[in-house]
């Protein structure tokens, strides 16, 4: 057990909460209630909650809420996972990154509370989060699932205002089952009594049958979607990103009945948001670049499809994509998306990550199953000093391969 005073500095804090339990993944609520027990409940403390669950479109669903809150004079606090760079992403209070004192003095009062218990990283943080909103005031507080949803640490608030399911698909199937209804029923945990729900557009029919199913059995209203112009705007690119911007409209003007057009209308076009479908013009990587470089975190078959509709509208068909992928990833579904677009595939491992496929796997994987060029590199380094500057380049696969790159790019 180690001397918590002897801990001075927040990589050693944040290393020591790592080691707190053998698995990443465990899903049992029982830990965090109990050590938020110890805290006096700082999650029920809290103003208006929004929760956030789906498999794609979350963390734009919640930039786009951010920037509609903000603009219409709104103290924003979010909760986001995972981080690109550094840690203190996950945590933005009042519209701005915690800061390393202020994160490191919640995460230790959390630690000192659990007492060397068994937790995941992921509940002993976000047990600080909701400290740490506890302590600075704010109008609303975006809260996002970091897997799943009825048991996902973050389900434990007991006044939610509104909820939101974003598209659901296949993605985390060793935690969430391997079927779309067992995946969307996990998703719909987090629904709540009196909170009513906002649902983005499914792919699949039965995907929203079962989240209609669920909403009548708690009596939930399911609000409907307010559609906003295709003429409007938006500062993430993408079609599918009008889809995530009338989730936001949606939440914000049924809270919001004054919110103006104009104020909306403006938010969206300031939305910013790292690692999704991003241009990347300058850094130490790309500022010599003499074609367009985009970078985005897509790692499921939903993001495959989101990446396949850009670059047919983009009608570019010769892409060198850099792909590093995990291993719980269907790289061949998502190859299988863009391959009539691609010219040749970059195949790194992500630095960092043990449970990624390195590169010789990924090359045997692809070149086993498409007639595709194949160039393995044993880090993204050497892979960006061997792609040619003047033909575009897609970097995706991972959001932890997103964040390596935008890190290292500085």
């Amino acid at each position: 057990m180690p001397d918590f005073d002897r801990i001075k500095k927040l990589d050693e804090l944040l290393k020591y909460l790592n080691s707190l339990h053998p698995k990443y993944i465990d899903f049992n609520l029982d830990r965090i209630k109990s050590l938020l027990k110890k805290l006096g409940n700082p999650q029920n403390k809290l103003p208006i909650v929004i929760h956030v669950a789906g498999t794609n479109g979350k963390g734009s669903s919640i930039a786009f809420i951010k920037s509609i809150a903000e603009s219409y004079g709104l103290k924003v606090n979010c909760y986001i996972s995972p981080h690109l760079i550094n840690f203190n992403e996950r945590i933005i209070l009042n519209g701005e990154l915690i800061e390393d004192d202020f994160l490191f003095e919640n995460l230790y009062e959390v630690t000192k509370a659990n007492n060397d218990q068994e937790i995941t990283f992921f509940e002993i943080t976000t047990a600080a989060c909701f400290l740490a909103f506890s302590k600075v005031q704010s109008n609303i507080c975006l809260i996002e699932t970091g897997l799943g949803g009825r048991l996902d640490a973050t389900n434990v608030i007991e006044n939610k205002n509104i909820t939101v399911l974003t598209k659901i698909g296949f993605d985390h199937v060793e935690f969430l089952g391997n079927d779309l209804k067992t995946i969307t029923s996990e998703k719909c945990g987090i629904l709540q009594r009196n909170a009513p729900c906002v649902v983005g557009k499914q792919n699949n029919s039965l995907v929203k049958t079962v989240i209609f199913e669920e909403a009548k059995k708690k009596k939930i209203q399911i609000l409907k979607l307010r559609k906003i112009p295709k003429t409007w705007s938006l500062g993430l690119l993408g079609d599918h990103q009008y889809e995530n911007a009338e989730i936001a409209v949606t939440v914000m003007k049924f809270l919001f009945k004054n919110l103006k057009n104009q104020t909306i209308k403006n938010a969206l076009k300031s939305t910013t948001w790292d690692g999704r479908l991003q241009k990347i013009e300058k850094g130490k990587f790309f500022k010599n670049r003499a074609n367009l470089t985009l970078v985005d975190g897509a790692h499921n078959l939903e993001g495959g499809k989101v990446i396949l509709n850009y670059f047919k509208k983009s009608k570019i068909n010769n892409w060198l994509i850099i792909l590093g992928m995990m291993r719980n990833k269907n790289v061949v579904g998502f190859i299988d998306l863009i391959k009539e677009f691609v010219k040749t595939i970059f195949v790194v491992p992500i630095q960092g990550q043990r449970s990624c496929f390195n590169e010789i796997e990924l090359e045997q994987i692809i070149k086993t199953n498409f007639n595709l060029n194949v160039m393995p590199f044993k880090n993204i380094d050497t892979a960006l000093k061997n792609v040619p500057s003047n033909e575009p380049l897609f970097i995706t696969g991972s959001l932890y391969l997103t964040g390596e790159l935008l890190k290292k790019n500085k």
